[in-house]
């Protein structure tokens, strides 16, 4: 599939759709093969959001986020597989990051220089949050060390939402900004 040149609408239709084909299956079956075919699907999330399909990684941010029968709750992992759909350009996901990126888009678009950016990355206020989201995504994975295989192989835990994690994705969001600014001033 070609995820590069997908709009917002069409990323949050992929999703849509294969959160739908997920949960067709198990619609008229009993808990226990439900069980089962959903843990064969989160298995093949994990293998697609391993080699770097941003819809794949999507989903799994939303089941890590609301917690369901086959992996518990745990925002870290969400989070983590939401910032990896975002660097691998899911426009949905960056969508859903605005708010957390909310200081870093200020800090950047109120430089001095960000006219002369803008012209040279052609940045413009309907491509802006997508342009500058991806850096702060590429930039907050190099940061925290994330790694989709390694996250793909990682046993799933329960860590329920908690303003200490958000603050540590926070934190490494601040140490992007000063990347991302260097590297567009370059």
């Amino acid at each position: 599939m070609d995820y590069e040149n997908m709009t917002a609408k069409e990323f949050r239709d992929a999703y849509a759709l294969r959160r739908e084909q997920i949960y067709s299956k198990i619609e008229y079956v009993g808990s226990i093969k439900a069980e089962k075919i959903l843990f064969e699907e989160y298995e093949q999330l994990c293998a697609d959001a391993a080699s770097g399909d941003p819809v794949a990684e999507d989903l799994l941010a939303e089941w890590f986020r609301n917690g369901n029968q086959i992996v518990p709750e745990n925002i870290e992992m969400s989070m983590k597989w939401l910032i990896l759909a975002g660097a691998n350009g899911n426009k949905f996901s960056l969508d859903r990051l605005k708010l957390q990126f909310g200081y870093a888009f200020d800090t950047i678009i109120n430089l001095s220089d960000f006219g002369q950016i803008a012209y040279k990355f052609k940045i413009h206020e309907y491509n802006y949050q997508h342009i500058l989201g991806k850096l702060l995504c590429d930039a907050v994975i190099d940061d925290m060390k994330i790694n989709a295989l390694e996250l793909a192989k990682q046993k799933p835990f329960h860590l329920p939402f908690s303003s200490v994690i958000l603050r540590t994705f926070d934190r490494s969001i601040n140490r992007a900004v000063e990347k991302v600014i260097e590297y567009l001033r370059r």
